[in-house]
C-alpha cells in the first residue's frame, strides 16, 4: 500500500452519495477512501480507529449532527482536517461549522476535481471556502452583520429565558424545572441559540451574556 496516499472517510447519511463519493475518489491515485459513516457517533468512531487525514462531512446527519461529530473529531485527532461537504450555505450552519473545527465549507454542487483538489490542500493545511461562505466570513469579519444590532434581537422570548439560566450554570435538567419544560425542549433551544448567536458551546454562550449584559438586565442589577 502506497504511504503517501491522502486517506480520505466519508460522513453522509446517505449511502447513495457516499457510494458516488467513493467511486470519484477511486479514480484518483492519490486519494483513498478508508471508511464510511452514516452517522456523527460512527464518525467519531472511526476516526478514532483510522486517523484519516481528511473528513469529508455532511452536516444534517442523525442523532450527533456535522458540527457536534466535527468538534469531537478534532479532539480525539486534532491532525485529521474535516472538510464540510453540504447543501447549505446559511450562517447558522457555516459559523457553528466553523467554529467547531472545520477546515474548509464547500457546497455538494461542487465540480468533483475541485474537490478532490481540496481534499489535497486540506491536508497540507490549505482552508477552501465556498464564494457565498468567503463572503459571508468576510462580512462577519468586518462587523457588518453586528453593526448597530442588539445581538439578542433574533432570540425569543423563550431563547432568552434559557440563555439566562445557562448563564446561571444550570444544567439541562435545572433549566427545564425552572421553566417547566422538558429537557428535549430545552436542549433545542440551546441548540437554537448557539446557531443564531454563532457560538461553538454553552460555555461561550454564557460568557457573551455576561459580557453583553443580558444577565445582569434580566436580574435588575442583582449579582
Amino acid at each position: 500500500m502506497q504511504t503517501d496516499k491522502i486517506s480520505v472517510l466519508l460522513v453522509d447519511d446517505h449511502s447513495v452519495v457516499r457510494m458516488g463519493l467513493r467511486a470519484y475518489f477511486n479514480t484518483q491515485p492519490d486519494i483513498e477512501v478508508v471508511g464510511e459513516a452514516g452517522t456523527g457517533e460512527e464518525a467519531v468512531q472511526q476516526v478514532m480507529d483510522l486517523a484519516p487525514d481528511v473528513v469529508l462531512m455532511d452536516l444534517l446527519l442523525p442523532q450527533m449532527d456535522g458540527v457536534e461529530a466535527t468538534r469531537q473529531i478534532k479532539k480525539v485527532s486534532p491532525s485529521t482536517q474535516v472538510i464540510v461537504l453540504t447543501s447549505y450555505h446559511e450562517d447558522e450552519h457555516i459559523f457553528p461549522a466553523i467554529r467547531a473545527g472545520a477546515l474548509s465549507y464547500v457546497l455538494k454542487d461542487i465540480d468533483p476535481d475541485d474537490l478532490a483538489e481540496t481534499v489535497r490542500r486540506a491536508r497540507a493545511g490549505e482552508a477552501v471556502l465556498n464564494p457565498r461562505v468567503a463572503a459571508r466570513m468576510v462580512q462577519e469579519i468586518h462587523g457588518a452583520r453586528s453593526q448597530g444590532i442588539n445581538p439578542f434581537q433574533e432570540l425569543t422570548d423563550r431563547e432568552l429565558d434559557v440563555l439566562r439560566q445557562v448563564a446561571a450554570g444550570k444544567n439541562n435538567r435545572e433549566i427545564a424545572e425552572a421553566l417547566v419544560i422538558s429537557e428535549k425542549t430545552v436542549k433545542t433551544h440551546i441548540t437554537n441559540i448557539l446557531s443564531k448567536l454563532h457560538l461553538a458551546d454553552r460555555t461561550q454562550a454564557a460568557v457573551f451574556a455576561w459580557q453583553e449584559g443580558i444577565v445582569r438586565r434580566s436580574q435588575n442589577g442583582s449579582a
